[in-house]
């Protein structure tokens, strides 16, 4: 009986630590009220009435050489916007209240582009969207 034990404690290892290898580290920790994801392989937005945390969302490139255009809005508070195409977190725009953006940034690799809003304390009102062309 023991021997069975120890062998379905051995699988169950060897399962987490396979599908922990995959994971990109980056993790949504957040309060929210109101908040609406779309999140597609090429295209993401959120938008909520409060927010405080931050909110990770996942597209992918298939090829070098894309654009990520983006826009955001928000009425009050501080948010920053990171985004990271190949292991390193790099700053997109920081926002404050009443403030907009809206431009691209040029990718350089191909495959998971992650993209972290991270609030500075509470947020309201806001709209952010990106899209890879």
């Amino acid at each position: 009986m023991k021997k069975g034990k120890l062998v379905w404690l051995f699988v169950w290892c060897i399962v987490l630590c396979l599908g922990m290898a995959g994971c990109s580290g980056y993790t949504s920790s957040y309060s929210a009220t109101v908040l609406i994801t779309e999140n597609t392989s090429n295209s993401a937005s959120i938008s909520f009435s409060t927010m405080k945390g931050s909110k990770v969302l996942q597209m992918k490139t298939k090829e070098e050489g894309k654009t990520l255009e983006y826009s955001g809005s928000l009425a009050e508070g501080k948010v920053t916007v990171y985004y990271d195409e190949d292991g390193s977190k790099k700053e997109l725009f920081t926002l404050s209240g009443g403030e907009k953006a809206e431009s691209s940034v040029k990718l350089n690799a191909k495959g998971k582009l992650y993209v972290m809003i991270e609030t500075d304390g509470k947020c309201e009102s806001g709209k952010f969207a990106f899209k890879i062309k």
